[in-house]
């Protein structure tokens, strides 16, 4: 058979009507990527790179506005993701995603410090990075369907 001696990961590039990728048994989603989905990285990367330059901009609250734009862009790209694929999102997901991106943003930059000094604080929002979209990526998870049984 052609798969024989075939990288898997190349193989999964096929297109989908070959024969070879018709021959390819189903890959089931990993916890590991549940937990990744639920962060948003788009988002993320950004807000990452726009943090070294918040201090350059003399206004105060630049910060917290960067901050409640990637807030309200988290949801709102999700949506739009499942709209384009024809596969909505579940509302929990906006939640642990919106949360996923609060806790990055708060982890990478601090956002709130025209109001409150947050560095004390710096494990707490550490922690929630990780914490995060571990519990998301728990509470979403499928339940199995029950065997009838004999």
């Amino acid at each position: 058979m052609v798969l024989r001696g075939m990288p898997l990961a190349l193989a999964r590039r096929l297109p989908p009507g070959s024969p070879v990728a018709s021959a390819l048994p189903p890959v089931g989603e990993t916890d590991l990527d549940r937990i990744l989905k639920l962060i948003p990285t788009e988002l993320v990367a950004f807000y990452a790179a726009a943090v070294p330059i918040i201090t350059e901009v003399p206004w105060p609250y630049f910060a917290f506005v960067l901050f409640l734009i990637g807030t309200a862009l988290v949801p709102l790209i999700l949506y739009l993701d499942g709209r384009s694929t024809g596969q909505p999102a579940r509302w929990s997901q906006y939640i642990v995603r919106t949360m996923g991106f609060i806790a990055w943003a708060m982890a990478l930059g601090w956002p709130f410090s025209p109001w409150v000094a947050g560095q004390d604080m710096g494990w707490v929002r550490s922690l929630a990075v990780i914490l995060v979209p571990f519990a998301g990526a728990l509470l979403l998870r499928e339940k199995p369907l029950a065997h009838p049984g004999p």
